[in-house]
């Protein structure tokens, strides 16, 4: 139970990283007198950062061992933090955006590890289980740490946020060694170039590995279309405070809850492709009440929030069966979980960046990117599942 915990706080790392502060972006924008979407650019160049935080991580876990990975992580991610701090402080957007790419750096290397650690703890069936588990986390956590940066920017203004990462950023250096290291320093070997490019190649020719990115970035797309959307429709179109929305940011938590406790349950007599199939379905019924209710309650908050219990609840069959599946398809679990955790942060990187450059006129913007976020999950869908 201890190592499941500690994973949890892992693999929710990177996601907290990306949104604590987002109930501070309309006060960035009036901050630093740019546009909101100029002051989106703080998630998307965190998810560059996150990006390529997940190919960094592969060899080093083989060079370093898993803890003193883990240690770098948190280093990096204090460090970003505080840089952040110090750029709010000095007035400075273009340190701010610099900082968020180093916090993304150490943070990002929570996902990875996490995946690599569960499957290097654990069997496939166990896997498919605790990271269901590990899910629920990626999603709660970064709910609860939208809930808290809201209070803090509500109370103290957007650069207050960024001491929640920096408390966070310390606790996971510290409980790096509670954690049993994967590999001994006998069994590792010094990093060489060459090889990495070998062994990510053969990833990257692995359908099973492919497909399983893809699809876990259609599931992090919804997240992260949320994150950056929502608080433009929540406090610009209607009206409400900082405060507020990070309190309406535990209602989706109730959807992951469930999500992730039902697939763990499902997963003892369902097989992880049923459980895919069921995922998907949820999320598309989710997506229907989202742009129905938003289509006729334009102004209304519960609108925004409540269809998104479904949609969470329908990706937390889809993320722990997904990652089970594609990681358990290869030996080389460590390079495939990076791989995996690149495609996956990639995709969403991807999105945010065309975000970035959408005009946010009507609310209806999110619902129509899930449609095509989910039309997507399908086709990577039957990929994966006619490639293991």
């Amino acid at each position: 139970m201890k190592n499941i915990i500690i994973l949890m706080m892992l693999i929710s790392f990177g996601s907290i990283g990306a949104v604590f502060f987002t109930p501070g972006l309309p006060e960035i924008a009036r901050y630093f007198a740019i546009s909101n979407s100029a002051a989106g650019m703080t998630v998307t160049w965190y998810l560059i950062g996150y990006t390529f935080a997940q190919l960094l991580y592969g060899p080093m876990v083989h060079s370093l061992g898993s803890r003193n990975t883990i240690i770098i992580c948190g280093v990096l991610a204090l460090l970003g933090s505080a840089l952040s701090i110090f750029a709010g402080l000095h007035h400075s957007f273009a340190l701010l955006l610099l900082a968020r790419a180093i916090m993304a750096l150490g943070a990002g290397g929570g996902l990875k590890m996490a995946f690599t650690l569960s499957s290097h703890l654990y069997t496939k069936n166990e896997s498919a289980r605790v990271i269901s588990l590990l899910t629920m986390a990626f999603a709660i956590m970064p709910g609860l740490g939208v809930f808290i940066g809201g209070i803090l920017v509500h109370d103290f203004g957007w650069i207050s946020s960024f001491y929640l990462m920096v408390v966070y950023s310390i606790v996971i250096i510290l409980v790096s060694f509670l954690l049993p290291e994967m590999y001994s320093k006998t069994e590792r070997h010094k990093f060489h170039i060459s090889e990495m490019l070998t062994n990510y190649g053969q990833m990257f020719s692995s359908r099973a590995v492919i497909s399983g990115g893809l699809l876990l970035g259609v599931c992090s797309g919804l997240v992260y279309a949320f994150a950056a959307l929502a608080p433009f429709i929540a406090i610009e179109m209607m009206g409400t405070t900082p405060n507020a929305y990070g309190s309406y940011n535990l209602i989706p938590v109730i959807g992951v809850v469930g999500g992730a406790l039902g697939s763990n349950y499902c997963g003892k007599f369902w097989q992880p492709h049923k459980s895919l199939k069921i995922g998907l379905l949820i999320i598309s019924c989710g997506i229907i009440l989202l742009l129905s209710g938003l289509s006729l309650w334009h102004n209304a908050p519960l609108t925004l929030f409540i269809p998104m219990i479904i949609i969470y609840f329908g990706s937390g069959f889809v993320y722990g069966n997904t990652t089970a599946l594609a990681l358990h398809s290869t030996e080389d679990k460590s390079n495939a979980s990076a791989v995996v955790s690149f495609l996956n942060m990639a995709s969403s990187c991807l999105l945010v960046l065309v975000l970035g450059t959408v005009q946010i006129q009507s609310a209806l913007i999110l619902p129509l990117i899930y449609i095509a976020l989910v039309f997507l999950g399908v086709v990577w869908y039957r990929v994966l599942i006619k490639s293991t």
